[in-house]
């Protein structure tokens, strides 16, 4: 991989795999090699559910929560055809952003495309609980009551709890030093600030030995949600559902979708080029 498609990577966004990786402690029933999974059909954050339209994100947004004005933001790449390097690629829809007033973005829906149908491939949510915070086994509760029975939790009071799809390879697990299989997700930062899905697991492959736990092709790996509670009661929380089969399958069209621009416009300059009197 080239420095060209490394920077393709770092901006391709879509995701929110990050640098730091946090162990979970798998259930104590499941087998070690193994995860708990929960039907996709549970798989539902503030009304959004993967696959969702553009249109039935923003009619899911507006259904849940009406006080939260919704921002489409746009994402682009730069490329070169060899001479000049500030070419850029039309615009698309990278993700919508839904904030209230001049508070924090707090719902980040993120998009596959600009090729093939574009469709929503993860959420992020950070919330801050003003008033009436829920102690952090009622949160849990309410969680589990709604999602199924977790993949993992960890932290006292069950301070980080993850699900994962059933049906699909799952993706979130790594062996530790003495071999034991954990459950592994990220920090919570989009792709747009951090690196992508493919770039990640190569990155950090090694260090979390996640080789043979996952499926021979990225792609089809299974779909992931996460719960982080912050304090007990719970103040905040940070929240993230992932597609990781679908982000890697929008990763690998936008690289080929640059790289047709990049090669077209390499051969245009290339076919206007003019040999000087000689």
């Amino acid at each position: 991989m080239n420095s060209m498609q490394r920077a393709f990577l770092r901006q391709l966004s879509g995701a929110f795999l990050g640098a730091a990786l946090v162990g979970l402690t798998p259930l104590a029933a499941q087998a070690q090699t193994s995860v708990q999974t929960v039907s996709s059909s549970n798989f539902e954050m503030a009304g959004v559910r993967i696959g969702m339209t553009e249109a039935e994100a923003r009619a899911a947004i507006q259904a849940f929560d009406p006080a939260l004005r919704i921002t489409p933001v746009m994402g682009v790449f730069n490329y070169s055809d060899g001479v000049n390097p500030s070419l850029k690629t039309p615009e698309f829809l990278d993700r919508l952003e839904g904030r209230k007033g001049n508070q924090a973005v707090s719902l980040k829906v993120y998009f596959s495309g600009p090729v093939g149908e574009v469709r929503v491939v993860g959420v992020f949510r950070s919330e801050i609980v003003a008033s009436n915070a829920p102690t952090a086994a009622q949160f849990a509760q309410s969680l589990i009551d709604k999602h199924g029975r977790p993949a993992g939790v960890n932290g006292l009071n069950n301070a980080h709890i993850v699900w994962a799809e059933a049906g699909r390879p799952s993706c979130i697990r790594a062996r530790n030093h003495a071999g034991q299989v954990a459950l592994s997700v990220s920090s919570g930062t989009s792709l747009m600030e951090n690196s992508a899905v493919e770039d990640f697991y190569t990155k950090r492959g090694s260090e979390i030995t996640a080789r043979g736990l996952l499926p021979a092709d990225l792609k089809q790996c299974g779909a992931y949600i996460d719960y982080n509670l912050i304090g007990d009661p719970v103040r905040q929380f940070v929240a993230e559902m992932n597609d990781l089969g679908a982000m890697v399958t929008a990763e690998r069209s936008r690289r080929a979708w640059v790289q047709q621009l990049q090669d077209a416009a390499t051969r245009q300059r290339q076919s206007q080029g003019q040999t000087p009197r000689l």
